[in-house]
């Protein structure tokens, strides 16, 4: 059965017929009653105990679900409120299993969805009684050092844990919605950082054209893409490979992700006054060979990364467009001198993450064709989480604007085949053909990218 299925038809009240210490010493949680059938989920398939069970206190056959233990005792918790002051731990916990990079809370009318982020992707992955989610909103914002008693206004707080010898950053925020808190986790996987660039499955030609970047002494140089595009692995990465005892490396972050040798990382702290334009401004005045600013978001952080570039220092930074031309579109719409733009704009890495199908499940798609390729459609099944999807794969488009090839503002206005995702087109293309992704996706890249099907 898929899991978003079963989870979707847990019934409370089904679920509080027998008691915890039945459930405990059957491994056996009745999720749905049918008129002639019980559905019940178990980590030990002892079908003939479990039978008898359900048959003293329904008097009905069974249907069994099989799940693992760890997935047991979380629903044992939510329902029957077996170690609910632990309850928090073992969805997270459970939420790393998985690599997921965020956990939703979110109140519905009567009930609350736990929902993981995984690949990108949004499931469903348990589901609460309303009336129990607030002492666990409480324990998370106790633990996160936010205010319990203010459940009007947004808030942000952070968490640290340890988890199978390995160190976690949980960033915590909290929004007033209509049924209660909304709360979202985002997770921060702190183990050490051992990326190269060969490793981030750039194309090697795109590799060189990195390496030039890098070797240069001075400039502007942009890593634009969607949010959670791999952005800030790339930008770490690069400060890795240039990290050395001879140069002054400082970054200011929101927040600092993944902690680095030898270079000076600075948190966003706007309580503290500490937002990019006023941080940016104090770390010109350490000296700094190479700067890394986690976001440009407004004109006056722009014009600081501009000027800092074309005297001598060396800036990386980040952008939310879908391609490299936008950059300079979305700078000039801030108000940033063009000119000076142009001059200190030496590099621009754009890129995306691409879902890739589920091999063990994807079907071969009848209603699409394309280049004579065989095609395949998402279909979903335990192994992928029922998304269809297993995994996500970069694709990107690098630029290393020397000043032969570099155009004034007017003309990148008037050429729209400047700097676009022509390269990505052709990755997209490549895993198209190797039945990777299904032309659905394709499509709307294209769409989404303002290109045209060759």
């Amino acid at each position: 059965m898929n899991i978003n299925n079963f989870i979707e038809k847990v019934d409370f009240t089904t679920a509080k017929k027998i008691t915890k210490e039945i459930c405990t010493k059957y491994k056996l949680i009745p999720i749905n009653e049918e008129v002639n059938k019980i559905k019940a989920i178990t980590y030990e398939d002892e079908k003939d105990s479990l039978d008898n069970c359900v048959k003293f206190y329904y008097d009905k056959e069974i249907e069994i679900i099989v799940v693992s233990k760890d997935e047991f005792n979380i629903w044992e918790s939510i329902i029957y409120g077996c170690d609910n002051n632990k309850l928090d731990e073992l969805l997270i916990y459970k939420a790393i299993d998985k690599n997921a990079s965020d956990i939703h809370f979110e109140p519905c009318d009567n009930y609350v969805n736990i929902r993981y982020r995984i690949n990108g992707i949004l499931s469903l992955a348990y589901r609460m009684e309303l009336e129990k989610y607030a002492s666990l909103v409480s324990k998370i914002k106790l633990e996160a050092n936010m205010d319990i008693t203010e459940k009007r206004r947004p808030q942000d707080g952070k968490i640290i844990k340890r988890y199978n010898n390995k160190k976690y950053d949980f960033r915590i925020s909290s929004i007033p919605v209509i049924n209660g808190e909304k709360i979202v986790i985002r997770i921060l996987y702190c183990s050490s950082f051992n990326y190269k660039l060969e490793e981030l499955n750039f194309p090697s030609n795109q590799v060189d054209l990195i390496k030039k970047i890098i070797a240069l002494e001075n400039g502007l140089f942009l890593v634009n893409g969607p949010t959670g595009s791999g952005k800030s692995t790339t930008l770490y990465t690069i400060l890795k490979e240039i990290s050395n005892e001879n140069i002054n490396i400082t970054t200011l972050e929101d927040p600092i992700e993944v902690t680095l040798k030898n270079v000076n990382q600075m948190n966003l702290n706007k309580k503290l006054g500490i937002d990019f334009s006023s941080g940016l401004r104090n770390i010109l005045r350490q000296d700094p060979d190479v700067i890394m600013i986690g976001e440009i978001r407004d004109k006056e952080t722009a014009d600081m990364c501009i000027r800092a570039s074309i005297t001598g220092h060396k800036v990386y930074s980040t952008l939310h467009c879908k391609s490299p031309r936008e950059v300079y579109l979305r700078l000039i719409n801030m108000g940033v001198d063009s000119n000076l733009l142009v001059e200190a704009l030496g590099g621009i890495i754009s890129q995306k993450l691409i879902k890739i199908l589920c091999d063990d499940c994807k079907e071969i798609d009848n209603v699409n064709k394309y280049k004579n390729f065989m095609l395949f459609k998402k279909r979903g099944c335990k192994n992928c989480n029922y998304t269809g999807y297993i995994t996500r794969k970069l694709i990107s488009s690098v630029y290393y604007l020397k000043n032969s090839n570099k155009k004034n503002i007017e003309e990148i206005y008037a050429d729209k085949n400047y700097l676009c995702n022509t390269h990505m087109k052709s990755q997209m293309e490549e895993l198209i053909a190797k039945g990777k992704i299904p032309y659905a996706d394709y499509f709307n890249f294209l769409e989404g990218e303002d290109l045209n099907e060759l």
